[in-house]
Formats: structure tokens, sequence, C-alpha cells
């Protein structure tokens, strides 16, 4: 477990994920056979895009989504006006609860109580609070096109919050930044190799960077363009576990 100062940390939301087996690119001998993630390449979440009424998800895409979760087809529909009643309330896009009570409210609410869901927190050091908000900042909108949203992460770091107490603070998770959305972990693209070998950082046992210092040295070489790392803001983020149940 890692240990941080977390008034220095700003919320960047909470998170309903499905814990996921490693990938078969990734180090079997770094990172744990199960793990979680705040990427959606890695770990399935609820809610998510498919959740919401509006969304263009065909009904066989929502009803392979809830089955992840052990949503039964008879049972989407409730589900689906559930989130679509509680987005930009309790939630924000696509999958970010804005605290910590309606992440466990909505998994209490929804899913059965036996569903291997862990329920973790991010949190942005303050001193990248400002680089993400100015990278992450909906676009202008173009004349005769509907205005971007502010997507949910952006909505908790711009509200200034600090993360909620009581979790253990499990390490950094390297995540990409991209039009405003979480998307790439160092993960889906094998970098816990190269990171081991040119910085000599290797994952705890959770799969992340236990110290912050050795984090930020990671994103920076990362960002370098050196190891073919996806495109995007790339950041450390705080992972931090309130429940694996």
């Amino acid at each position: 477990m890692c240990s941080v100062a977390e008034g220095q940390y700003l919320s960047a939301g909470y998170y309903l994920a499905r814990p996921a087996e490693r990938g078969a690119h990734t180090s079997a001998t770094l990172i744990p056979a199960k793990l979680i993630s705040a990427s959606s390449c890695i770990c399935e979440f609820f809610p998510d895009s498919w959740a919401i009424k509006w969304s263009s998800e065909h009904p066989n895409e929502r009803e392979e989504s809830a089955s992840a979760f052990r949503i039964q087809p008879h049972e989407i529909d409730a589900v689906i006006q559930w989130a679509t009643n509680a987005f930009e309330k309790e939630f924000g896009w696509p999958n970010v609860f804005y605290s910590l009570e309606a992440a466990f409210a909505g998994r209490s609410k929804i899913l059965a109580s036996d569903v291997d869901v862990a329920v973790f927190g991010l949190g942005l050091n303050r001193e990248y609070s400002e680089e993400f908000l100015r990278y992450a900042k909906p676009p202008e909108q173009t004349p005769g096109y509907a205005p971007q949203g502010e997507t949910g992460i952006y909505e908790c770091v711009n509200a200034q919050r600090q993360i909620s107490p009581g979790g253990r603070q499990i390490g950094f998770e390297l995540l990409a930044v991209f039009l405003g959305l979480l998307t790439c972990s160092w993960l889906c693209n094998s970098l816990e190799t190269p990171v081991e070998e040119m910085l000599g950082v290797r994952p705890n046992k959770y799969g992340f960077i236990t110290d912050y210092s050795d984090a930020k040295r990671c994103t920076e070489y990362i960002s370098r363009g050196e190891v073919g790392a996806e495109p995007g803001l790339w950041l450390p983020w705080l992972i931090t576990l309130y429940s694996e149940k």
C-alpha cells in the first residue's frame, strides 16, 4: 500500500468495475493474474454508455454489456430508466460517479451483492490539475453542430474536491487522457516491460506503481513517444480501493 498526503489529491470520481483477467500480452512476472483498471480497454464498468436510453448502442450490445454484471435481459429496461434518470445527477459521462456515496448506492440498488465488483476512486495530484483541465476541456461549439459536453472526470477534477477518506491507496495507474476521457492504461501496450527494463520501476502486487515520484518518471518516459504509447496526455492517477466485492 502506498503512502500519500490525501489533501494533495483531487477526486477524479468513483467507479464500479469488474476485475479483469490479465491480458495475454501482459507480463505474467510483473502483473497479477487479476486486476482492476480505470481503462475501459481492460475493465467493464457500471453504469456506462450502454445503460443510458439515448445512447446509440444496439439492443444486443446493451444485453451483452449488462450480462457482465449478471443483469438479466428482463431487467435491462429498469436499469436503463435508473441510469438515464441518474445521469448528470449521480454520475457523469460515461461511467464516473460524482461521490463515493453515489457509487455504493448504485451498486446496492442495481447489482446483486455477490457480483464481483471493485469500488475505487481516482485521484489526481494538484500539480497536474491545471494541465489536465486545459487538455480535457470541451472544445468551443462549432456552428451548426451540437456542443460537446464535459466528461464526468473533467467535472470531478474541476469541482476541486478532495478524495473521500476510508479507502486503501494501492498505487498509481498510468493512464492516457484523450478528448476529455480516460482511454488507455499503460498495460494496454505492455509498457510495464520497457518501464521495468529502462527505469527499474516494478509494479506492486496490484499492478500499480507504489511511489508517486516513480509514477511521474514513468509517465514522462512514456510521453516521449519512444515505446509506442497510445496518443493522449499521460498522467499518474492514484487508485483508492474502497471495496473489492
